[in-house]
């Protein structure tokens, strides 16, 4: 199961990513909007593989939402076949983007007050 959970600070958003059988920090992905386009930086822990699938987020949010967000987290699974890490990504892009409707969601929602 892969868990997508958002915390707004101000303006800027924080999304954590966990799941599998040892969620943990793998990856910290830091990505700003410069008025034109989204800049990310990030770091992936050694031995770790999230931090190029956090990057591709933290793109998406930014250029989505033209705004500060941070994305980090970690999916395990012990002896993950190449048929299971496609499925933790697939799972993974499903659930950010169900979040990315709801965000879209509580966005309008506010404006319409």
């Amino acid at each position: 199961m892969i868990h997508c959970e958002i915390n707004h600070i101000g303006n800027d958003d924080i999304i954590i990513v966990t799941g599998g059988t040892h969620p943990h920090i793998g990856a910290v992905v830091v990505g700003t909007w410069e008025g034109e386009y989204a800049k990310v930086v990030s770091y992936g822990l050694p031995h770790h593989k999230e931090e190029d699938l956090f990057t591709e987020l933290a793109k998406v949010w930014c250029n989505t939402f033209k705004k500060t967000v941070v994305i980090s987290g970690g999916i395990h699974i012990d002896n993950a076949t190449k048929e299971d890490i496609t499925m933790l990504v697939d799972k993974t892009w499903e659930n950010f983007y169900l979040l990315m409707a709801d965000n879209k969601l509580a966005i309008a929602t506010l404006e319409q007050e």
